[in-house]
């Protein structure tokens, strides 16, 4: 469906949704799938991988997995788990106000009942097409909720490290470059990190790095090299080695890939 607001137009589908009882051993089965997802804890335990960022859900924990990123399981699980999960596509997730590769704990029981209403119109066929996206986006409404809530309960220092990581993701910081910036030993903040984000700072700058990366292989055509100086890098090959690295296939590849996708 199409999404006219004040602030422009954007596409959204709601895929599929459900709710996932897995017994112990249970892995996440990996995947590059190409839409959003969200999860959210009822039961259990969720030991989950997502590009550099890896995660361990409860009870009360949601996460936004990102279009554009691979996932797996970890670990298998150690009890009985249950989840209620959600996949979507959109154009714009910004005009949702939801965060990819973003968890945070919701403490009400409002994402519960979206969820049970989400399966309960897509189960029922006197609801009118389209019915079950506007429940979707009621929910994220929801998550995007949580998840701002989350981001201010987070302690201003790390708000603050994080906001300056991102203004200077261009550059080619280091975690020892955001201790000296700030007068901390990066071991504090790795720590302070992982508390509060899911990851350690290197994680966090190479997560905003490949984010930028890719936003300017999709919505550019400026030449790997040019990206790699935009980026910070000495040269291209350094900028190819690292993409390749992390995400498993070149920038050139990565690209092309998405362009056939979009067609």
């Amino acid at each position: 469906m199409r999404i006219e607001t004040e602030r422009g137009a954007f596409s959204f589908r709601c895929l599929m949704a459900g709710q996932f009882v897995g017994g112990k051993g249970w892995t996440h089965p990996r995947s590059s799938p190409g839409h959003y997802e969200v999860i959210y804890m009822l039961d259990g335990e969720l030991s989950l991988q997502e590009g550099l960022s890896a995660y361990i859900l409860s009870p009360g924990d949601t996460l936004v997995l990102s279009a554009d990123l691979p996932r797996f399981g970890m670990l298998p699980s150690g009890k009985k788990l249950s989840f209620y999960w959600m996949e979507f596509e959109t154009d714009a997730p910004e005009m949702l106000g939801v965060r990819a590769s973003c968890k945070a704990r919701c403490e009400t029981r409002e994402l519960a009942a979206l969820f049970k209403q989400l399966l309960l119109i897509r189960d029922r066929e006197e609801y009118p097409a389209g019915a079950a996206d506007y429940a979707a986006m009621l929910l994220l409404c929801e998550v995007a909720a949580v998840q701002r809530a989350a981001a201010t309960d987070a302690p201003k220092v790390v708000q603050e490290i994080a906001a300056w990581v991102r203004r200077n993701i261009k550059n080619p910081i280091t975690a020892a470059d955001v201790g000296r910036e700030f007068g901390y030993n990066p071991d504090y903040l790795t720590a302070l990190f992982k508390e509060n984000f899911g990851m350690g700072l290197k994680e966090y700058i190479n997560a905003h790095k490949l984010r930028k990366a890719e936003e300017y292989l999709k919505g550019t055509d400026c030449p790997v090299k040019e990206i790699a100086a935009m980026l910070g890098f000495a040269s291209a090959n350094q900028f190819i080695k690292y993409f390749t690295y992390h995400e498993g296939v070149s920038p050139s590849r990565y690209r092309t890939a998405y362009f056939h996708q979009k067609m």
